[in-house]
C-alpha cells in the first residue's frame, strides 16, 4: 500500500495525510525538488496547485510537493540547507 493512499475509514490504524513541504513554479522545478528528496530517501508526491489543475496548462503552472508526515521535518531541513548553500553554487 502506498504511504500516500488514504486508508479506509473502517480501519483502525489510519495513514496520516501527506504534508506539503514545498511548491514549485512548474513541473520541471517540482521534479527537481522531488528528486533531491527522493535521493535522500524521502518519498514524494507532486500535485498541481489549486487553480492550475487544467490539462491545457501541461507542464506549466504551480505544483505542490508532499511527503509523509513522518519525514516532513527532515525534508524541510534538506530544502532549507539548499537555500543556505545557494551563495556557494557556481554562477550565483
Amino acid at each position: 500500500m502506498s504511504i500516500f493512499r488514504r486508508s479506509d475509514s473502517g480501519r483502525a490504524g489510519k495513514t496520516p495525510e501527506p504534508v506539503k513541504v514545498a511548491w514549485a513554479h512548474h513541473q520541471a522545478e517540482a521534479e527537481l525538488i522531488s528528486n533531491i528528496l527522493r535521493d535522500a530517501g524521502i518519498p514524494c508526491l507532486i500535485k498541481r496547485n489549486r487553480g492550475f489543475d487544467v490539462p491545457d496548462f501541461l507542464a506549466a503552472g504551480a505544483r505542490d510537493i508532499y511527503v509523509p508526515a513522518s519525514a516532513a521535518d527532515r525534508a524541510r531541513q534538506i530544502l532549507d540547507d539548499l537555500q543556505t548553500d545557494q551563495d556557494r553554487l557556481p554562477g550565483s
